[in-house]
């Protein structure tokens, strides 16, 4: 299996106050010093940090850890069950990250252009990462092993990168002839207690029509085990010089699927009392059909798939109604027209959501504009907010009259960053004026009022 070389003996980074740990005398690294390293609990190594809080959920606890001396100290730990050892490590996989071995037909990562941010192109197909933050994995790099180590951990939910249930199909897509029966893998699961959630990145002519239809039938067979599928339509770039032919979901192809999740929704629903099949976003946008209501969203499994984000944004524009004036005004007791002056910037599927928010901003007395950015980097088809890089938005926004305060989607930045390496402070000083960063209204509306403040106190 391919992996990233990593510590196999994680160094200790902080430890809490008044922890376990710190009552055994476990030291962490301080600046550029060393620290102790974590070598086993229980007899066991620590593979990453599922291991480290599984291993440790008992009462005695035995822990190996190795100085920075290079001694070796073995110390027992007295403990509840369920309160944490108190330690803290530079990462979550001490092993490693597991890369994916597929070239799958759709693979962004490979519809990339050079010189975006570095973790861009890091392909991971890792299980532990599906159980600690949601990824999707295809399951094709797991050992047998593997699987009786997530049935024993309980590592629950998975998610689960499904495409085609048929194995030709599976693995022409996957670019992988190798890749194991996956329905066998999810039965094995299945039995093992542990829940999955089903993804298919729909691709026109290859995995939809009969081949999605069965997708669908012999997922439903393992529910509640998979407790839902979404369909989300295939991402194309303007950089696939050399890759395969594909073509995008169309609106009278949205509009034909949604007939069919509904077709879906309404047997499942009476079957198993779920709707079991939910369609992304971009399928609702594309097709020009209205978003459900939260409740046949049926708790949100999928938001961070891109199922029910609208739906969530549109119910937060349901308080905004009910707030003061003066929680968007730039003071209490002032008219309207002293209000902030704000432009929210989105991507061109969201400007209708958008759209929405600035008139109710407006409303309130909030002197509101939206600009919808249309990705020249990686091309017109890439429409979510997401996706928009740094310059893209300066060369989109630069001139304008931008008001007080210029709001973002915080789905474009990561760790105060753009996927084009920009960073949010030296757009902010490019546009001359204050940038705050909201994954909703909710949001929004507090980050505006701490604009706000900032503003009357200058």
């Amino acid at each position: 299996m391919r992996r990233i070389c990593g510590a196999e003996a994680p160094v200790v980074t902080a430890v809490a106050k008044g922890s376990p740990a710190e009552r055994a005398g476990i030291e962490p690294a301080a600046g550029c010093g060393a620290g102790d390293r974590l070598i086993s609990i229980a007899g066991a190594p620590v593979r990453d940090y599922v291991d480290y809080r599984f291993l440790s959920a008992e009462e005695r606890v035995e822990i190996v850890i190795l100085k920075p001396g290079g001694a070796r100290l073995a110390i027992t730990v007295e403990k509840h069950p369920d309160e944490d050892l108190g330690l803290d490590f530079a990462g979550e996989l001490f092993d490693g990250m597991r890369l994916c071995r597929n070239r799958c037909l759709f693979c962004f990562y490979d519809q990339l252009p050079k010189g975006l941010r570095e973790s861009l192109y890091l392909r991971d197909d890792d299980f532990r990462l599906s159980f600690l933050h949601g990824n999707f994995i295809t399951l094709t790099n797991l050992s047998a092993a593997d699987l009786a180590r997530i049935c024993r951990q309980r590592l629950s939910p998975l998610y689960v990168s499904v495409h085609a249930t048929e194995p030709g199909l599976r693995r022409r897509i996957l670019g992988n002839p190798r890749a194991p029966d996956l329905l066998a893998q999810m039965r094995r699961l299945a039995a093992g207690g542990i829940e999955m959630h089903a993804q298919v990145v729909l691709c026109p002519g290859i995995n939809d029509g009969e081949a999605l239809s069965r997708t669908v039938a012999d997922l439903a067979e393992l529910h509640p085990a998979v407790a839902s599928v979404a369909v989300v339509p295939v991402g194309l770039t303007r950089h696939r010089a050399g890759l395969p032919d594909l073509r995008p979901v169309e609106s009278a192809g949205a509009a034909r699927l949604l007939k069919r999740v509904y077709r879906w929704q309404a047997d499942f629903l009476a079957r198993f009392g779920s709707r079991f099949v939910f369609a992304a976003d971009e399928i609702y946008l594309l097709a020009g059909e209205k978003f459900p209501a939260a409740a046949e969203y049926e708790g949100f499994p999928q938001r961070e798939n891109g199922v029910g984000l609208a739906r969530l944004f549109l119910d937060e524009l349901r308080p905004v109604r009910r707030l003061r004036p003066a929680d968007f005004r730039a003071a209490a007791g002032r008219p309207p027209a002293a209000g902030l002056r704000v432009t929210l910037v989105t991507g061109m599927a969201a400007r209708g959501l958008v759209g929405k928010l600035a008139a109710k901003m407006r409303r309130q007395g909030v002197r509101a504009q939206v600009v919808a950015v249309e990705n020249r980097l990686l091309g017109e088809r890439v429409t979510v907010a997401g996706l928009l890089a740094g310059q893209d938005l300066a060369a989109a926004l630069v001139g304008r009259e931008l008001g007080d305060v210029v709001a973002l989607p915080a789905s474009a930045l990561r760790d105060g960053e753009f996927l084009d390496g920009l960073r949010v402070k030296d757009l902010s000083r490019r546009l001359g004026t204050s940038i705050v960063r909201a994954a909703g209204p909710k949001e929004l509306a507090a980050a505006l009022t701490r604009a706000r403040r900032r503003r009357d106190r200058t």
